[in-house]
Order: C-alpha cells, then structure tokens, then sequence
C-alpha cells in the first residue's frame, strides 16, 4: 500500500530519515529468510532480555510506519514467537510498504527499536531482498494467525501476442497510479444482501485492497461485521465473500477476492493433538464435482514430504470430506516444555503446523490455498515421584526425583529440613547428579547414608527399625527462572536392631539393674516407673554409672520410684519398673523388673495410694509393751498382723481417727499408736509392771502440683520419699 495512501487512511505513522540515528544488529542477534511468499525475522531472546521491543517499516520515500497490532492484520505483518521463543516476525511479500518489482523481487526495510529497563531505545534497521521462488498460482489465500489473505491475477489473455512497444511501456506508470482511484468493494452475504463502498473506505474499516502489477489483493482481520462464520461438514468456516471491481466510463473490471479460512479449534487429548480442516471449501469452489487437489502438510511455513511425516509419527490423512493432521505430544517438529501453576509442575507442547493445498476446478480455478495455525496445548499437570531405587543392605538411600524434561534443574535439596545447595550437597557426599531417561527425560538421584544424622530413625519391634528420609527439592525452569518445589519422603525397615539385655539383682538395701547396651538405647529415654531418671537419679540418691558398654543403676529401698508388692511381718517387698522409652512419643520400647524382698524391722512407709504402713516392736519399751494391745486413737484401729516381738499397723490417711494440718508448704498427716497396761482405771491410776506407750506417726506431703510424701522412722528421721498424688 502506498505511503500517501495510508496518510489518507488516516493511520498513525512517524516520519523518520532511514539509518538516521540507528545501528546494525550484533552478529547473531538477529537473523532473517524468504520462506514461503514471506520474509522471516527472527530476533535472539537473548539479546532481547526482558526488555520491550517494537518494529516499522520504511515506505520507499523513506518514511517510517510503526506497525501497530491494527495495521499488522491490515497490511500484512505477523509479530509473536517461535517454538524457542524467540520473538519473530513475519511480513507477506505482498504487505504494506513491500518494494515490489514486478510481483518476481521483493524488498523491505524494517526498524526494530529495544527499550531497556532504563535508557532511550536503539533503533537497528536491517533490509532483506527476497526473489518469488515458484511462480504465483492464478489465486492464492493465506490464512494467517492474525488475518487472512487473497490475491487474484489480473492479466486478461490476449487476442494476439505481441510485443509491449514503446508508448504502452511509458503509459504503464500512469496506469498502474491511476487504478487505485476509483476501486470499489462489494460485499456478499448468506441472506442476499449486498454492501457497496469505495477501497477507501474499506480501508479505514481495517481492509486491505490494493494492486500490483499482476495481481489485486484484498485481506481482512477476523471477526470483522462483514464476514460470516459457516459449518462446513459440521467445522466452522471464516468467509469474507467480497468483489473488488474498477469502472472507466467504456470498462467494468471486477474480480472475485472471496476468501474462507478454517477456524475450528485443535483437539487435544493426552496423548495427541488433532487439526481437522473440510477438504472442500464450498465459498471457494464453485464446481465441486470437477474438484481435484494436492495436499501437504508443514511445519514452521515450510511443506514436508511424507518421509518426514512418517519418521515423526504425524498422520495426514485425506478422504472425500475431511482433512486429517494428528500429532503426538512430544513428537519432534514441535517443543515440548515444563511449565507451572500454583507451585505445580506439567507441561505444554507447542507445534507450528501448515496446511498447504493445491486445487483446480474448471480450467480457469487453480488456487494455491495455505493455512498457518500454532498450536499450543493446555497445561498438562505431570506429578513427579520420589523412585526409591535403595537396597537396604548397601546402608544408604538411593533416589531419584523425576521425570522432568531437560529445562529443568536442580537449585537445592533439604535433606531432614537442613537446605543444601548442589555444592554443598556433593561436599555433604549426598551425591546430587542427574540420572538421564532414554525417552529424553531426566530424573535428580540422591544417595544418603541412613547413619547420617538428618536420616531420623524409629524402633519398630523385635530388631526392626525405620529409616526415614525428609526430602524437600527446589528446581526451577530455563529459561524463565521459575522455581518450585517438591516433597518426598522415603522409608526403609531394616532388621538391624540389637535389643539391650538386663540383669536385675538385690543388694543390701538396694535394688539393682545391670543393662548391656543394644544398637538403639541411647536414643531413648530411661525411665523408673511413671518418671524420666534424670529426675530421679540425683535427689533421690539413685547410683547410675555407664561404661558405653554396661549402664548399671542402684535405687535404695525407700526411694522415690520404687513400686511395693506387700509389707507384712515377713518382709517388704519392693519392685523397681524400669523402661527405655520413645523420645518423642514416650511409648514404652523395652521393659524389665527388678523385685527384692527385705527384712521387716523399725519402719514407716507412707504408700502412694494414700496408705500409712508402720511397724511396732515391743523392745522399743522396757520393760517390754505386748505389741498386739496395741491401737491407733481409734481403739477400734488395731494391728493388721502381730506376735509377741512385733505389730503391723496398715490404714488408710482418712481413717483411723488421722488428724491433717498445714504446715509451711506441707500437708501434714498424723495419728498415734497407743499401749495402755491391762486393769488400770483411767481416773485411778495404779503402779503396773505394764508401761505406758504413746508412738506418734506423721507423713508430710509438699503442696505442690505433684506431691511428695516424706516417710520417717519411729525417731522421727526422714527416711524415704515416694510419689504420690493429692488426696480428696
């Protein structure tokens, strides 16, 4: 389209002096090719960066056009990304702004400008020369990503071949700047209607018209309000059915610029996407019976031949109605990519296909037809998975995260929540390194030693024990940088537990464990009945030594912790539970009992259960009392067991006329064992060989949330502690 043209359209564009201010691209930051009626320009996403980019084209009067996403559809320009994502460009041969030489060279000058973060924008120009290649078919459509094409000879045959003599070759200029003047455009619509306007004003409506020396071109956008969506054999067809005509006073010249493109959508499954196009395209072909065609598929604007199609495992198939291309995900020719969303790791493919057909009607009908259509599949979620590849028996984990296609790479690894990067990793002897797939995938192996100290370990019963690795990955994309993570966790039950033996024995007054360590004991806690040692050991007088090998213990009888069978006149028997416990848990994960059985003598124990067992011995008197005329202050409270020598008083604190007080932080417990001679009045008191016997017990309890109650001795002499909870 000439440049005055588009000023009267009324079309923003700059003037701007070519090569004024600009510069040449770096070597390899751009590149450029004639493929296909089309000049290609590739830019390096590299050199690009993160930066903004925008591009215009030079007139032949050297005026600079921005082109802008309106005036790409209307003249003919294509601006996006390969596959690489690369940002490209695509310009018809037959676009705005196109130095056209007879519809066989073409030329064009384009400006790309780079605006960085900071700084003005750099303008590079470049200029590329294309030939024709095959010679134009007698119409020829392109459906384009962003608009779609047609271009129609408009030579008439003549009556005599001849010679174009001097005065039709100077008449020609004239000619060819004249014929833009009065073209007009027709519209056609399903329901008959008709609607008539100077190329003018279809262009400022967003068409394009125009000439060449052999050729007349109209393109539309899609979605304008004068075309039309059909179905053709059930798949939707974009028509614009347009008539572009010039008048002279003595000449009607009109041509068919209808155009029909297919804009149904691929379907995509999950192991193939499938573009399905009519064969024929009734708004094209005005005699289907005569209708004989050539079908190619493509790849990237280029045609390719059925070796390759069979080699990438494409189908293309053709029947009477139908155009068939089916594509497997994955297959070469297109990219396969890792992609993320919310944190979750997939993929999406993208292929750049083309459908180029070749078909004649009558003998006047032979049409070039090409269809670009990029391809790109929805996010498809690919959930990567913890391989556990350990065999227990080399002591180490072996795993491998995967799979993941080849953009993806390792940041870093926690391993039982401690990060590590890949350096760190290797210094740690984790062995980060990628573990390749003969698919082209990957997967990221890890080796960790299950003694490692991050490797948490568990007792399960008899001699297994449950290795258990925390994995936690960070990996990001190429090239975009973006990071996400993924869990894993890993077990591995191995037989390799050695339990601890005990040996209990009875010392004098003492209570004895000897331990032989197992694999697993010193991560547990040793516990003495319901309570930790560590609480015990040291107020309680407990004796505990270790050697590494052999942990021996020694609690006293009467210490705090003990468990009492029974106490009668024989002897007390004392029971000393002790256990190895979870040290997170704190369930029991190995037991043993050491049971003892001591001589009765001068005692006073005061039971967690709230009992008070005391002993009376009748050589505590002299002369000496019968201990079994013995009673607390309730006569009625006598001894539980006695003989001639000694008594057993057992009785419950609320019992037995006990009388409580408060005393400082104590709860204090008392009552009295009573010895009252035979026969004497208790208003007449006599002399008797009998004496009076008054013996005082008390236990204190510590008014504290767990209590402790304090045993003593006929003397009054703090002899045991034993824990106890508060009473009612």
């Amino acid at each position: 389209m000439p440049a005055m043209l588009l000023m009267r359209l009324g079309l923003l564009w700059v003037v701007v002096p070519w090569h004024v201010g600009s510069v040449s691209f770096p070597d390899g930051a751009a590149r450029t090719e004639c493929r296909g009626r089309y000049f290609w320009i590739w830019l390096d996403k590299a050199f690009v960066g993160q930066s903004r980019w925008h591009y215009g084209v030079y007139t032949e009067s050297g005026q600079y056009i921005e082109v802008t996403q309106q005036l790409a559809s209307q003249c003919g320009f294509m601006a996006g990304t390969d596959l690489r994502g690369n940002p490209q460009i695509r310009v018809s041969f037959l676009a705005c702004s196109v130095l056209n030489t007879f519809d066989q060279d073409f030329s064009l000058q384009l400006r790309v400008e780079v605006t960085g973060a900071v700084g003005p924008s750099v303008p590079y120009d470049m200029t590329i020369n294309c030939p024709l290649g095959a010679p134009w078919s007698p119409r020829e459509i392109v459906c384009e990503e962003n608009y779609m094409e047609v271009s129609v000879r408009r030579a008439v045959p003549g009556i005599a071949r001849e010679v174009l003599n001097e005065d039709w070759i100077a008449a020609w200029p004239v000619a060819q700047g004249a014929l833009n003047q009065v073209w007009q455009v027709v519209f056609h619509f399903q329901n008959g209607s008709l609607l008539s306007m100077p190329a003018t004003q279809a262009h400022s409506m967003g068409y394009g018209v125009n000439t060449t020396a052999t050729r007349v071109l109209f393109r539309t956008p899609y979605g304008t309000a004068q075309s039309e969506i059909t179905s053709v054999e059930g798949l939707e067809v974009e028509v614009a059915r347009a008539t572009v005509f010039y008048k002279q006073a003595w000449m009607i010249l009109m041509v068919d610029t209808a155009v029909a493109c297919p804009v149904n959508s691929p379907m995509v499954n999950a192991t193939s996407l499938s573009w399905v196009t009519p064969r024929i395209l009734p708004s094209l072909v005005l005699w289907p019976e005569q209708y004989q065609d050539e079908v190619q598929m493509g790849l990237d604007g280029r045609v390719i031949d059925v070796g390759t199609v069979a080699r990438n495992g494409y189908t293309f198939l053709a029947d009477s109605k139908l155009i068939h291309i089916v594509v497997p995900i994955g297959a070469p020719g297109g990219l396969l990519q890792s992609a993320l969303v919310d944190n979750h790791y997939g993929t999406r493919y993208s292929i750049h296909l083309l459908l180029d057909r070749h078909w004649q009607g009558d003998e006047s009908d032979r049409t070039r037809h090409r269809s670009y259509r990029p391809i790109r599949t929805p996010f498809s979620p690919q959930t990567p998975r913890i391989i556990d590849d350990t065999v227990a028996a080399q002591r180490y984990f072996k795993v491998r995260l995967g799979h993941f296609l080849p953009d993806v790479e390792l940041v870093s690894v926690s391993v039982g929540g401690r990060p590590f990067s890949h350096p760190e990793a290797e210094d740690h002897g984790f062995d980060p390194h990628e573990a390749p797939n003969p698919n082209g995938t990957k997967a990221f192996g890890l080796r960790v030693p299950f003694a490692d100290p991050l490797v948490q370990q568990q007792y399960l019963h008899g001699p297994l024990r449950r290795y258990t690795l925390h994995l936690n990955y960070t990996l990001r994309l190429l090239p975009t940088g973006e990071a996400f993570t993924q869990a894993g966790l890993i077990t591995c039950d191995v037989p390799d537990v050695v339990l601890p033996s005990f040996q209990g024995s009875c010392e004098a007054g003492a209570l004895a464990l000897l331990m032989t360590h197992g694999t697993l004991d010193r991560f547990w806690i040793p516990y003495v009945g319901e309570r930790p040692l560590s609480q015990l050991a040291a107020p309680h007088s407990y004796r505990v030594s270790d050697d590494g090998h052999h942990f021996h213990l020694a609690v006293p009888l009467l210490a705090a912790g003990l468990a009492y069978e029974s106490i009668s006149l024989q002897g007390l028997t004392a029971r000393l539970d002790f256990s190895l416990r979870d040290n997170k848990t704190r369930s029991v994960l190995a037991s043993f009992a050491v049971v003892c059985t001591f001589p009765t003598g001068q005692l006073l124990v005061c039971l967690p259960n709230g009992t008070l067992v005391a002993t009376v011995l009748s050589l505590d008197t002299k002369p000496a009392l019968d201990p079994r005329r013995t009673h607390l202050r309730d006569p009625g409270c006598g001894p539980v067991a006695s003989d001639s020598s000694r008594a057993l008083f057992s009785f419950s604190l609320s019992s037995c006329g006990t009388t409580r007080r408060f005393e400082g932080g104590y709860l204090v417990y008392e009552n009295e064992v009573t010895f009252m001679p035979e026969g004497v009045p208790a208003t007449s008191p006599i002399i008797t060989r009998d004496s009076w016997y008054r013996l005082t017990l008390r236990c204190r309890y510590p008014l504290t949330e767990t209590l402790w109650v304090s045993a003593r001795r006929q003397l009054g002499e703090d002899v045991a502690s034993v824990p106890h909870r508060p009473v009612g």
